[in-house]
């Protein structure tokens, strides 16, 4: 069984290999990692189970706004976004299946920030602007917020489940060769020599 956030012991940057900055390498990383170490306590059969059996954590205000928030951070362009994959609900169900109490709440609070900092710029609240709005309301509210551990694990939890999501892993993401050609920092001609023994291993 699944251990929860509270009884492993390992907060989710821990658990999500997410202590440093974000990358798309990292973050392939910390897929492959979570994929070979489900017994360090992320629940990812509960995590199935309750996406599958339509639990629900967030109520459908807080939902509505952390599926649009979800979407303006991996919004659908030529490959799908995070409402394609399936986002919201994995993420929602974590909540049910692994998150402390104090993560439960800390989320919570970030959703209704994000919320609240919409309502100050616009009539409606996140989840009814528009989707030029959301992208306004979210970059201002990322700006001032990005220091929070909290919201950096709030915002990589969202791009974790998203690379290793099936649509993240095979349509977003893809390889692209380097451009350009190869200069190297010295001139090679036909005297250039290598050396054939590494000195530095080499007993006197």
């Amino acid at each position: 069984m699944a251990l929860r956030e509270e009884e492993s012991g390992m907060g989710l940057d821990a658990a999500l290999g997410l202590s440093g900055g974000i990358c798309r390498r990292r973050l392939l990383q910390t897929a492959l990692w979570l994929v070979g170490a489900s017994a360090t306590g992320v629940p990812f059969q509960a995590l199935a189970e309750a996406v599958t059996a339509g639990k629900q954590y967030f109520d459908p205000a807080r939902f509505a706004v952390l599926d649009a928030v979800a979407e303006t951070i991996m919004p659908r362009t030529d490959t799908p976004g995070a409402r394609d994959a399936g986002i919201p609900p994995q993420f929602d169900a974590m909540m049910i299946t692994w998150a402390s109490e104090e993560r439960r709440a800390a989320f919570g609070a970030i959703l209704d920030a994000i919320d609240q900092s919409a309502r100050s710029e616009h009539v409606q609240g996140f989840a009814s602007a528009s989707a030029q709005q959301q992208l306004t309301s979210m970059a201002a509210y990322d700006t001032a917020q990005f220091g929070d551990p909290q919201y950096r694990a709030f915002k990589q939890l969202i791009l974790t489940l998203y690379y290793m999501s099936e649509p993240g892993a095979t349509q977003e993401l893809r390889y692209e060769h380097t451009p350009g050609v190869w200069v190297p920092s010295l001139e090679v001609t036909p005297d250039t020599r290598a050396w054939a023994v590494d000195l530095a291993l080499t007993s006197v």
